[in-house]
């Protein structure tokens, strides 16, 4: 598990810190969006689904492209499931309609479950699709659709070849556990 968080926090720092390396990339705005919505459709049975709440923060570098990172809380029966994502999204424009965009998010980050004092991490990542309304510059209406699964026994093996072959390769194991979240919140630009 160390081996997969070092690998996961390694790879976000690479992603993030890329669009820093580009000199001709300035940030133009910051976004900040509290989320209400609701986690259903999870393999993993816990009970009776309640609605999930969060807040997002992030950077655009132009008009159609976003950085965040991603909080969301959600909690069934007696577990809690917090969930730390870094989502990078594009929007396209929907000509017929004035300020309305269409946008698809790909993100990676972790999910935390927890019952009392116990709880345990995991690795996890995302795909969403939505619509986002835009009400004057600064501010937003965004609804999305997210799935969310969540890496669950996790295991790295290895592989290495001899001398004359060279190279190894990592082999990264798992079950998933689906979940799929709808949400819709206010986008608060600055």
């Amino acid at each position: 598990m160390r081996v997969l968080t070092a690998l996961v926090a390694f790879g976000a720092a690479v992603v993030l810190a890329a669009p820093a390396r580009a000199q001709s990339n300035e940030i133009q705005s910051v976004e900040i969006a509290p989320i209400v919505g609701l986690r259903m459709g999870s393999t993993f049975d816990v009970g009776e689904v309640g609605p999930t709440y969060g807040l997002s923060a992030g950077v655009r570098f132009d008009d159609y492209s976003l950085v965040e990172i991603r909080w969301t809380r959600g909690e069934a029966g007696d577990i809690s499931q917090n969930q730390f994502h870094a989502d990078f999204t594009r929007e396209f424009p929907v000509e017929e309609v004035r300020g309305l965009r269409s946008f698809l998010t790909g993100s990676l980050g972790l999910t935390h479950f927890g019952a009392g004092p116990d709880g345990f991490t995991r690795f996890s990542f995302g795909l969403s699709g939505g619509l986002k309304q835009l009400i004057g510059s600064r501010l937003a209406i965004r609804a999305e659709a997210q799935w969310l699964p969540i890496v669950f026994q996790p295991s790295v093996s290895a592989f290495c070849g001899s001398a004359q072959f060279g190279g190894c390769a990592l082999f990264f194991h798992g079950s998933l556990l689906q979940q799929f979240q709808v949400g819709v919140g206010p986008v608060i630009r600055f």
